[in-house]
């Protein structure tokens, strides 16, 4: 079943329930030119939630923190919380102090103190053995983790990790991941969260929790890439997964996206595969994979198909809702679309347009964990632009997303 959209990207999907949520690191400058043809858009709840995102200066997250707030943080001015209502609390004006989670609830924002770094030593003086030069893994350097209560004020040195770990806190609140194990551990403050270690020495990324907190899984690297599952308890396990042998493709021109978890606890993939359409030319093609988990085996199913046109599209920049819509955005696009089950053409649910104002470019941001609302900033030459090359002002605004 083929269909061709309005916005020229030719789609087969077969959509799922779960909610995809991205953070997209770039902050560009200069003039990307006019917004093309603008299409109307549904009147639902939009915020703009803080004017001029950095007040100029560069910024590399935007990340949710819980459904009702965002994490804003850039080297030169730190890390900034903000509500919906405005309300801004800066949790540090240090850019060493790297954001790395908030809790499910958005109690608590977690980051690294990566001027506490140092170099890690056994209980017997040992260096470790497998430490990399350079490259991604460890580098022999352990790091002090801290936790910022919004709330209070409160701040905590609360673990130590590996420069290759972080953490992640279960959706129940009782568990913290804090990656690869070593032996320069605190104690930890109230209130107590368990601390659970990977079993496997896993160079780890784009982790996620099971929905039951049972649980992890994560994209690894190593001998090309994989994937990586750990249960946790008396019974757990812990096994890694070629893409490869999954079904997901051939490598070396193979890309794998771990995209999700649902409630289910089943895995959401896009994997995507460069297609020559000419002598000079290729194009990417994605796939979108569900895959199960039963008795330590992995079977996968292939639900919908996304084949990129002449603008291109970022497999960051797409989502999939739990209502079964396809939000996404591409290139220099000047709309924010979604696609609705069952029907043939995208609607732009947010432009470049804010009441009586015009900006000139329009960036997703992220999805909230709920799949209620969207992050995004729109961008426009400053008041004063100080010369030929300069940095947009960007808005950051939430919209709910119509139903």
């Amino acid at each position: 079943m083929k269909k061709v959209y309005k916005n020229r990207v030719v789609l087969i999907v077969f959509l799922a329930c779960v909610a995809f949520s991205f953070s997209i690191y770039d902050c560009k400058a200069g003039d990307p030119g006019l917004p093309g043809n603008l299409t109307k858009i549904k009147a639902e709840k939009e915020i703009l939630v803080a004017k001029d995102v950095g007040g100029g200066k560069p910024f590399s997250i935007i990340r949710w923190c819980g459904n009702e707030a965002l994490l804003i943080y850039g080297g030169e001015f730190g890390t900034e919380w903000v509500d919906f209502s405005g309300n801004k609390v800066i949790v540090s004006t240090k850019g060493t102090d790297f954001p790395v989670d908030c809790t499910p609830d958005g109690k608590w924002v977690i980051y690294k103190d990566r001027e506490s770094s140092w170099l890690y030593k056994d209980k017997q003086g040992r260096l470790p053995e497998n430490i990399l030069d350079e490259g991604i893994g460890w580098h022999g350097l352990v790091i002090d983790l801290y936790r910022y209560e919004i709330a209070t004020g409160r701040r905590q040195k609360f673990a130590v990790v590996r420069d290759d770990s972080g953490s992640l806190v279960s959706p129940d609140g009782s568990k913290v991941l804090l990656g690869n194990k070593h032996d320069s551990t605190i104690d930890m403050p109230e209130p107590k969260w368990d601390k659970v270690w990977l079993k496997n020495e896993w160079t780890y990324n784009r982790t996620f929790w099971f929905a039951d907190s049972s649980g992890v899984v994560t994209a690894i690297w190593g001998n090309g890439s994989g994937l990586g599952v750990e249960i946790f308890g008396e019974d757990g396990w812990a096994k890694e997964y070629d893409f490869e042998q999954l079904g997901f493709g051939t490598k070396p021109r193979l890309s794998v996206y771990l995209k999700a978890v649902d409630k289910e606890n089943r895995l959401y993939f896009i994997t995507g595969e460069s297609i020559r359409v000419s002598k000079r030319m290729s194009r990417k093609k994605y796939r979108f994979l569900r895959c199960k988990i039963n008795d330590r085996d992995i079977s996968c199913e292939e639900f919908g198909i996304l084949s990129e046109d002449e603008k291109g599209i970022e497999p960051n920049l797409l989502n999939l809702l739990p209502d079964g819509n396809i939000i996404f955005i591409r290139g220099k696009d000047s709309c924010i679309h979604r696609l609705k089950p069952g029907e043939t053409d995208a609607e732009c649910i947010a432009d470049v347009r804010y009441e009586d104002d015009t900006y000139k470019r329009i960036r997703l941001r992220a999805v909230s964990p709920d799949g209620k609302w969207i992050a995004f900033t729109r961008g426009k030459e400053p008041p004063k632009p100080g010369g030929r090359f300069y940095r947009y002002q960007l808005d950051l605004f939430v919209k709910e997303i119509p139903e």
